[in-house]
This record gives structure tokens, sequence and C-alpha cells, in this order.
């Protein structure tokens, strides 16, 4: 009988080796490696009781490692092996090279690959002194760049609040979580700030983590390294994941709580379950928590002033019980904990109407009473938003309550007015609710309203003067899954004699999916723009994206020329950075030793992106397409301009003669040059929920596979 060698390996191990009295089914922990950061981490965690060490781990994200499968060992190079071989050869050109001693191992199948996961790259911090390990070992630190300065991050000197800032700015992005849980375990001095811009929103996933988070804040704080109840200042709760038993004990131990958000993922994109019923109620628990009183099981507040929130959203799925009605809502913005709200969010708030079947015609008396009980409705959202004498954000989303009758009975103090998916509003009812109450309104956002057009934009300069951001939306949701009613229930977005009139104050524009409008109403939008130049001194952020249903020629000569207008317009010229040295000045003899040639520049009409197909037919130039940073092949469609770009690699001569000739056929313009972006994109993509484009369609781990060179060697030879 044949015996593989693995066979008898295993057979002569068992002979060699004693016997072992450790589980078969445990699995051998691995040696912990001895390094100055983990010596620095293990001393900052004898800080960090073992319940504060757990809830910090449970607000980070990181997915825990699939288990490894046993790998099979083979006793002859395999072709994949020998092509690792020939890989590692040519290592030594990569940042990080492998030392001369470092011996190669056979290549095991043991990772994601082998398993049918798809691999991910993961960033590790950065070391305290990073280095890069020579051909013969020898490890080189990264010296800093000449005159720079690199400040001592352990100086007392730097305040609590710098430090907070940085890590809530710093935790916002990508995996936030865990970044923060490492920087607070580096040392001390960085603990308390990394943590508290950690729990300043708790991010609650399972019903497991609102419990710890619970029995953390009810440990006394002389027993953790800090405070945890004065770091939380923002709670978003959903109501399917955190149990309304624990919603008291996680409300009222927080004397710094500003924003509750109780919601429902029902209310929420793609708003197709907004009539779906919701067996949960606001409790009277809830509301004493804020107060500080004690439960209704008796349970006595453990910080009993009363809270005084900031920001409350209240959802129409969710009255019941102690807040049945509207009317009731008008109570609870009298008590102290929501006399205080500066923002305010109506969520599925609908009117009887919408439920109730339509009158048949004729019937008057009918139509009357269901009339009155819409009013009545309206009548009471107008009242509890009257007692909110500090109200300056205001939302409604996916509600029918807003309407034309609401819209005179808000108060005219607001600053900034969100309506989302609100059905209707109409552009009329828009413009003379801001005839009348924009006078101070600094922040407009309209986003998926079905029934709003842009015909309100003509007196914008006049009605919101103090108007600073406008952001706009005009992709739409189907109400039903089965039927496609997306589509605007207006004819025409804008006419070509409807021109607007932009605020001298505004600094953001924003305007997507800007559909149904003509070629000429179109240019007469952008051609708006250049000529309010000058009274735009403050515009820094200019993204319009818009539909034509136009031929692709025609779409692309417009894009050719609007675009380069409106960023010879509106573009900051671009600044290269001065050099990093400490006193931030050229030294004398550098400069003169090196003196800087000026660039002269010219004004010119053509944009700094092309069309290919434009250039090729206007210009008859030999254009090359832009090579993307990814470096990754680009499929271009005739109806999108997106990946229709092109370089500014023509000849200089026919440039210049190009620019000489447009700019003596093309008036002159006002060159505002402020914007640090400007964004105007054309395309004829019916808009959908979700769109897709050629990033979704790329290898994410591209990068970390070696390319193909056909040079695999067949071997065919069996093992026995």
């Amino acid at each position: 009988m044949a015996v593989t060698r693995r066979r008898g390996r295993s057979a002569a191990t068992s002979r060699t080796e004693p016997p072992s009295n450790r589980n078969p089914r445990s699995i051998p922990s691995r040696p912990r490696r001895a390094s100055a950061r983990r010596a620095r981490e293990e001393i900052a965690k004898q800080d960090l009781s073992e319940e504060d060490e757990s809830s910090a781990q449970d607000l980070s994200d990181a997915p825990s490692p699939p288990p490894r499968r046993p790998t099979r060992h083979s006793t002859r190079t395999s072709p994949r092996q020998k092509r690792d071989q020939k890989t590692a050869a040519k290592a030594t050109t990569r940042e990080t090279r492998i030392p001369s001693t470092h011996q190669v191992q056979p290549a095991r199948r043991t990772g994601a690959r082998a398993q049918g996961v798809k691999r991910t790259i993961a960033t590790p911090p950065t070391p305290r002194s990073s280095h890069v390990v020579q051909e013969n070992g020898s490890a080189v630190k990264d010296e800093p760049e000449a005159g720079a300065k690199i400040p001592d991050w352990t100086d007392p000197r730097i305040p609590y609040d710098a430090w907070a800032d940085i890590f809530i700015y710093a935790g916002s992005q990508g995996d936030g979580a865990n970044w923060l849980v490492r920087a607070a375990t580096t040392c001390r001095a960085l603990l308390e700030p990394a943590l508290a811009a950690m729990y300043r929103c708790p991010n609650i996933k399972t019903a497991a983590k609102g419990r710890r988070l619970v029995a953390l804040l009810e440990r006394d704080p002389t027993e953790t390294c800090i405070n945890y109840r004065t770091k939380i200042e923002s709670l978003h709760i959903d109501i399917h994941i955190v149990p309304q038993s624990i919603l008291y004990q996680l409300i009222a131990p927080l004397p710094r709580l500003q924003e509750l958000i109780i919601f429902t993922p029902l209310d929420h994109v793609p708003y197709r379950a907004l009539d779906t019923a919701v067996r949960w109620h606001y409790t009277a628990d809830i509301f004493r928590g804020l107060t500080g009183e004690a439960s209704e099981s008796g349970v006595m507040a453990l910080s009993p002033a009363p809270t005084h929130l900031k920001s409350f959203e209240w959802s129409g799925s969710l009255l019941g019980g102690m807040v049945a009605t509207i009317g009731d809502v008008v109570a609870l913005h009298q008590t102290p904990a929501f006399s205080n709200l500066t923002r305010v969010s109506f969520t599925n708030v609908q009117v009887p109407s919408l439920h109730k079947p339509q009158p048949k015609p004729g019937d008057e008396e009918a139509a009357l009473m269901l009339d009155r009980e819409d009013g009545a409705v309206v009548q009471s959202v107008a009242n509890a938003i009257a007692e909110l004498k500090s109200l300056k954000h205001l939302v409604f989303e996916s509600s029918t309550v807003m309407n034309d009758r609401l819209l005179p009975l808000l108060p005219d103090n607001l600053e900034h007015v969100e309506l989302i998916n609100c059905w209707e509003i109409k552009s009329e009812d828009l413009q003379l609710f801001l005839s009348s109450h924009g006078t101070k309104i600094r922040y407009l956002t309209l986003m998926h309203n079905q029934s709003l057009d842009l015909a309100f934009l003509t007196t914008l300069a006049d009605t919101c003067p103090c108007l600073q951001e406008l952001r706009l939306s005009m992709l739409y949701y189907r109400h039903h899954d089965s039927l496609n009613d997306a589509d605007p229930l207006y004819d025409f977005a804008l006419l070509p004699d409807q021109v607007p009139k932009w605020p001298s104050s505004i600094r953001v524009i924003e305007m997507e999916h800007i559909r149904d409008w003509s070629v000429e109403t179109a240019e007469m939008f952008f051609q708006s723009l250049i000529d309010s130049a000058p009274n735009l001194p403050n515009l820094r952020h200019l993204a319009i994206k818009t539909m034509l249903d136009i031929p692709w020629q025609t779409r692309a000569t417009m894009r050719h020329e609007w675009r380069g207008k409106l960023e010879r317009v509106f573009l900051r010229p671009l600044e290269m950075p001065r050099s990093g040295n400490a006193s931030g000045e050229l030294d004398q003899e550098d400069a003169a030793a090196h003196p800087r040639k000026r660039r002269r520049t010219k004004l010119s009409l053509s944009p700094s992106r092309r069309s290919g197909r434009i250039a090729a037919h206007k210009t008859k130039s030999n254009s090359k397409l832009r090579r993307r940073q990814e470096n990754y092949s680009m499929y271009r469609e005739p109806d999108t301009d997106e990946d229709i770009t092109m370089s500014d690699s023509e000849d200089e001569g026919h440039s210049q003669d190009h620019d000489e000739d447009a700019a003596t056929q093309e008036p002159d313009f006002h060159v505002q040059g402020l914007c640090t972006t400007v964004s105007i994109l054309f395309d004829n993509q019916k808009p959908r929920e979700i769109q897709y484009g050629m990033e979704d369609f790329r290898v994410e781990d591209e990068e970390s596979e070696e390319e193909w060179d056909g040079d695999y060697e067949d071997d065919d030879s069996v093992v026995f």
C-alpha cells in the first residue's frame, strides 16, 4: 500500500511528541509579539476598566476574521508556487524590500481567496516611527522634510477642546470607531478626547450593545476612567433594535443630551412602507426620563434635573398611547425638555383624507367634513410649532400635512427649511411662502418633491436676500413597487422666459437631476449664472447635474461650451502650496539661485476637459484620451458625459490660435474665480433610485494581484 509523505510525517510526529492534556478542539494561541507600541497600549489599557473596554469595542464596526481552513501540504512544487517564487525574486522593486536572508516558503492557499471570500486590504495605523527595511535587513528611519517642524503631541498646553475637535473630525471618516479605540489606547493624554468623540453619538446596532451601554451608564462615574454620562450628546434609536424596556435607563442618566431621534427605517428611503402599521408607540418612560421623574416601574432617575433638548423628531408612524394625536404634541412642547428646541422634524405625518375614501361627486357635505378634518390636523401642527420660540431649523419629510395651508402658518424667524419628499408642495406655494417668511432663511433644502419645479428661482434674490445654501434634488421615488409613478407632476422644470435671480449672499448652489426642460431653457439658466457673477462674491460651490434628451453630439457641444464658460468665470485658479518649512518663506539664497518663473496665463473659453468626439470634429487635432488616475480601462457610453473627457495635450500653437479666435468671437465676462468646486454634468440617463456607473463594476483588489504575463507552466503530472 502506498503511503504519502504527509501521512508518514503525521505518524512520526505522533511517535515523538509527548501526549498533551489540552483540549483537541481548542485553537492554539499565537505568541504575542512584544513591541514598543504594544507596551504603550498595555499601559493605557490599565486605566480602562473591563466594562469600559468591552463597551468601547461594542461601538466599533470591525468584523471578526473568518476561521482559517486546514491547509494541505504537498511534497512537490506546484506551478503556482513557481510563479510565487518568481514574484518574490522581483519584490526588491517595492518600497518595503524583503531581506536577502529571507527564504521564500511555498505558498499556501489559506487566505480569503481559498475560502471564496473577497479579499480586502486593511490599512494599519501609522506607527510612531516608520522605517523602511533595506535589502541587508537594516532599518532606515524616514527623515522628516528639511525645515519641517513636528509638534509635540504630548504637550499639555494643547487644550482638551482642540483634541476633541480633531477626534470628532477624524472619527467621522471611514472606520472611525475602530480608529478611535486605537487612539484612546495610545496614551493617557488621548484617552478622554478619543472616547468622548466616540460616545458623542453612540452607534447602537444590536440590542446587546444597547444593554451594555445601559450597564455602563448605570455605573458610578468614580469607577470608570471617564464620566460617560456627560459625553453622550446625541442618541439615534432604531425601534426595531433597541428594546423599549431600556429606553428610560438609556435616556435618564444623560444630562447633556441635546438630540434625540427615535425612528423606524420604514419612514426612510425609498418611502414605500409609509403605510405599514408599526406596533410601537411613544411611551411615558421616554418623557419621564427627559424630565427627571421616576419611571412607571418606580426606578428613580440618576439625573433628577430635566434634560433640555435642542433637536427632536416626531414620526407619525409612532403616534399612539401617550401621544395619540398631534394635539398631544402641543402640550409636550410646553414642557422644559422641549421648550428650547432649535430643530424639530415631522416625518410621515399625513392628513386624514389620505387614508379615507374620496367623497362621491356632488356630496358636498362629506367633502366639507373631510376638509375640516384636514384643517384641524394642519392647525394642530402649526400650534405645536408655534410653541417653540427658539426654533430655527424645521424639517418635513414624507408628510402631506405640509401643503399650501400650513406654509402661511409657519413662523417667520426660520433660518433653515428642509422639505423632503413632500409631494403636495408646488412652486407657487413655495414662492408665496418665501415672499413672506424668507427674509431670514439662510439654508434651503428641497429634496425629492415631486410637484416642485424651478419657477420659484425667478424671485429668489428678492424673497431670500440672506440665503447662503441652496440644495435641490429632482430625483423622485416610486410610491408602489409594481408601478412606475416616479415621474414629475409638472410639465416643465423651467420655461425660457423664467430667468432665475440669484441672491448675492449665496455660497453653495447644488442642484441634481434637473430634467424636463429644453435646450434654450438650459442655456438661459447657465447664462443667468454668468450674468450674475459680479453679484456673487460669496459663491464657493457650484454643482449642477442636468438631463437633456437630445442627440449626444448636440449635448457634447453644449457641455464643451458651457462647462468651459462656467469654469472660466467661477473656478479658482490652482495655486501650489508653499514649502513646509517653519518660517513659511524661501531662503534668500535659494530664492536668488532658483528664481520663480511666472507662468503667463491667458483667459480662455475652452474648457479644461474636452469632449473627444467634438475635439476631433472641430479642431481635427491628435487628441489623446485622458488617463484615469486609477489606471483601469474605461468603457464610454455616448449617453453620459462623465466618461467623455479629454486632456489638454493639443498642439501648443494650435491651442493659442484657438484661444485667440474664441476670445475675439465671445464677449468678455466678469471672472469671479473664487469657487473651489465647479461641477457641470450633462447626460441622458433617466434618473433612477439607484444609479450605476463604471466604478460599480471595477475589481477592487486589482492592485493586490500580480498581472498575468502568459508564462504559466503546464504541469499535468500526478503525485501518488
